[in-house]
Formats: C-alpha cells, sequence, structure tokens
C-alpha cells in the first residue's frame, strides 16, 4: 500500500492474483460487491450499478451494531476493464462531496496491479478523508477484495472460505530485495542480503522463499509460511533455515492500525542455555516497501530488538 501527497492525492496500489477481468467484475457486479465491499466488519446489504458515463456506483454498508453507511457515487468514465472513474455525489452524505476516485486495473503477470487514487477539490478535504481512516479502511476493503477473488478452495471436510486476513498476507506476493541490519550479543553490527519470493498456496497460506547471506557472511537459505486461523482468531506460521536446526513456530495477532503483523514464538537463547520469547515484527510501508523487525525478551521481560530488514519489491 502506497499512499502520499500529490497535489490534493491520496493513492495506493495493491498486487491482487487475479486478471484484471475479474477484478474490475468484482467492482462492477452488485453480487460481488455485496461479498466484499467495505473495511473489515462490513456487510453490504444492498448494491447498485449502472455501468456507464453518467451511471450511478451505489452501496449501503452495515456495521456489527447496525449503523448503516450509504456510499452513493456517480460514474465519470468506464473503460472496462482497465479503469473506472467515480465521483461522490452533492447529494451524498459526509464530507467528501466532489472527490473523484480513479481505478486503473494494470495486467501485470497473471494478476493485475490495482492503482487507485482519489483527488481532493481542496487541500482541507484531502486531509480530512486521511483522518477519517484512508488508509487503514481502503487497505482492509483491498484485503477483503483480494480474499474474494482468491481461488475457491477444494472441499475438505475442515474446509473455509478465504478471510480478509488472507488478503492482508497477500500484500506481500512478488519477488523482493531485502538488507538486514543485525546486532549481536557482543554489540557488533554486521550485514547481509538476498532475495525473497512470496507466493500463495491455496490462498490460504503465504510462502517467503529466501536467498541471501548470513549477517557477518556465509550463504544462507531460509523459508517463512504465514497463514490465518480463522476460527482462533490468530496468524499462525512457521520459520525454518539452512543455519539451524530449529523450527520456530509463530502465533500472532495484527496491529491496531492494520500496518504490522505482531508474530510471537519461542527459540534457543543467544547464551545457548534454554529458550526464550522472541517477536517478529512485519510492517507494511506501502505496496512496495516493508520492513521486518525481530526482538528478543531480556531476563527483565522488556523486549529489545536485535535485527531489521528492509525488503523493496524487484524491479
Amino acid at each position: 500500500m502506497d499512499t502520499h501527497v500529490a497535489t490534493n492525492d491520496l493513492t495506493l496500489s495493491r498486487h491482487i492474483p487475479a486478471p484484471p477481468e475479474k477484478v474490475f467484475a468484482a467492482w462492477v457486479e452488485p453480487a460481488q460487491l455485496k461479498a466484499w465491499w467495505g473495511p473489515y466488519g462490513m456487510t453490504v446489504p444492498e448494491a447498485e450499478v449502472d455501468l456507464r458515463p453518467g451511471g450511478f456506483h451505489r452501496t449501503l454498508m452495515r456495521d456489527a451494531q447496525g449503523k448503516e453507511y450509504p456510499n452513493d457515487m456517480a460514474i465519470d468514465a468506464v473503460e472496462a476493464p482497465r479503469r473506472l472513474v467515480v465521483r461522490v455525489t452533492d447529494d451524498a452524505c459526509g464530507p467528501l462531496v466532489g472527490a473523484v476516485g480513479t481505478l486503473d486495473f494494470v495486467p501485470e503477470g497473471e494478476g493485475t496491479r490495482l492503482d487507485v487514487r482519489w483527488s481532493h477539490p481542496t487541500a482541507e478535504m484531502r486531509n480530512a478523508h486521511a483522518e477519517m481512516g484512508f488508509a487503514k479502511g481502503w487497505g482492509e476493503t483491498l484485503d477483503k477484495l483480494t480474499a474474494h477473488l482468491l481461488p475457491v478452495p477444494a472441499m475438505c471436510p475442515n474446509a473455509v472460505m478465504h478471510a480478509p486476513e488472507h488478503g492482508w498476507l497477500h500484500r506481500m506476493l512478488g519477488d523482493w530485495i531485502f538488507e538486514s541490519e543485525c546486532t549481536g550479543p557482543d554489540g557488533q553490527v554486521m550485514r547481509s542480503s538476498g532475495t525473497e519470493r512470496v507466493t500463495s498456496l491455496g490462498g490460504f497460506w503465504v510462502v517467503g522463499e529466501n536467498e541471501g547471506t548470513m549477517p557477518g557472511g556465509g550463504p544462507a537459505r531460509w523459508t517463512i509460511a504465514l497463514g490465518y486461523d480463522a476460527g482462533a482468531k490468530l496468524f499462525r506460521g512457521s520459520f525454518i533455515g539452512s543455519m539451524m536446526p530449529t523450527m520456530f513456530v509463530y502465533e500472532g495477532k495484527l496491529s491496531e492500525d492494520g500496518r504490522s503483523l505482531l508474530l510471537d514464538t519461542t527459540g534457543p537463547a543467544f547464551s545457548g542455555e534454554g529458550t526464550v520469547r522472541y517477536r517478529d515484527i512485519v510492517t507494511l510501508e506501502d505496496d512496495g516497501t516493508r520492513t521486518i523487525a525481530s526482538e528478543v525478551e531480556g531476563p527483565d521481560g522488556a523486549m529489545t530488538r536485535f535485527m531489521t530488514a528492509r525488503y523493496r519489491r524487484a524491479a
């Protein structure tokens, strides 16, 4: 996800593992909109689309307490399945009247890069939209879109459909280049670098295959798998690497702002005696940048950061 100031715009991008035709259809078919539209926890009892310039795009969201949020937008332009331009109408409720949303559905490999740009008549409106939770709300909405478009799983006795949190994990799909910095027990700072490819496994898991150097030198390979247990409402995962015989087993939750995944695990202590608690924090800075920070629990119970890796999408 990428949000930045460009005149009075707010923007974000998302890689979605479905072709533009399917992503576009999910935006303009009422039956599909009812299945995914809105941030986490929202349902959509009503949706109506008149797909033509001068037409309309209307949805009604309802939260868990029953409060309703109408979204009435005019359609200014349609170039199916590559572009849709909508505008908040004068008779709409809320502070965003006149704001224009441009959605570009760009083919990218077997999937789509969805570029979203909201242009506002004034800087004040742009700032109000940002303060309303643009990044979080639209981020969660696109998580639900991704989950909606993931392949239907093969049926088995405990099969369930994809949750929005699976969509969050799929923000990481693609090829990445990373650089990391690690502080050893003696205080020495060591650096390493490498590459990662993140793929989807059934839409329920994302698997990152990494290859690079160890802090201080030497080749290494490691694999991280992350999924979401909708029943327990927990993210779960594992880490294995060529540098050690230990498997780290993760359990975690999203941060309150939805930008970071906090993964707790237990592993060997740096001293070589016993085990300690570790936490890995995966933060999505934007669609092309993320970080992973590793912390270890000290004797006093406080967590100390000892490693930070910065990932950027490969060109």
